[in-house]
């Protein structure tokens, strides 16, 4: 049974998955509005884990144009990044999580990364979303390998990934600027198992 499936999309979205008690959308730039509140009010929260962002980047004419380059990367295959909001209230974004640096070839690879509302932690979203989008990345996209690079100190996050059959394969030594610095990250994968090897 798949944990998914794709539902009419969202008002302001070209695509919509819905999972059990959440919908995950691709939003075109008219949702900026609702994409900067999500964002401002978790700016605190999110700091210690992501690259650094001047105010510019916590406005709405800054994450429409965010949103009209998502929007580009997806028609090209090359990004899928969604929107999370709860069945219940729509309207109200809670997280994301982004498919990114999507190949194709003999790779057939991808990197996810995501975040979630601080108000909404423990409540099993983001494990939630994370198991139907990489089902819906292996399905539609043929993927064979899916990878996230997690600080190590978010145990939060590294015990979703594993949780959601995520295998730790190695360690980048200051593989990425974080708050201001650059981090080392544990790499975890999930391999799709339909892929033969």
């Amino acid at each position: 049974m798949s944990l998914y499936e794709i539902v009419t999309p969202l008002k302001g979205a070209v695509l919509t998955l819905q999972t059990k008690r959440l919908l995950l959308s691709v939003y075109k730039p008219c949702a900026g509005a609702e994409v900067t509140s999500y964002l401002v009010r978790n700016r605190a929260f999110h700091k210690p884990f992501q690259q650094t962002h001047s105010d510019r980047y916590y406005t709405v004419k800054e994450q429409k144009s965010y949103l009209r380059s998502d929007l580009n990367q997806y028609k090209n295959n090359s990004l899928v990044g969604l929107w999370i909001s709860k069945i219940d209230d729509p309207g109200r974004i809670i997280g994301r999580i982004s498919f990114y640096a999507i190949i194709g070839g003999c790779m057939n690879s991808c990197y996810v990364g995501y975040h979630i509302d601080e108000a909404e932690q423990g409540n099993g979203y983001m494990s939630e979303c994370l198991r139907a989008g990489t089902e819906f990345m292996f399905k539609y996209y043929r993927l064979h390998r899916i990878q996230a690079d997690i600080l190590p100190a978010n145990t939060r996050s590294v015990n979703c990934a594993v949780g959601c059959g995520f295998e730790k394969m190695g360690y980048n030594i200051k593989y990425m600027e974080i708050d201001g610095t650059y981090q080392d990250h544990e790499m975890y994968v999930l391999l799709n198992s339909a892929v033969e090897t």
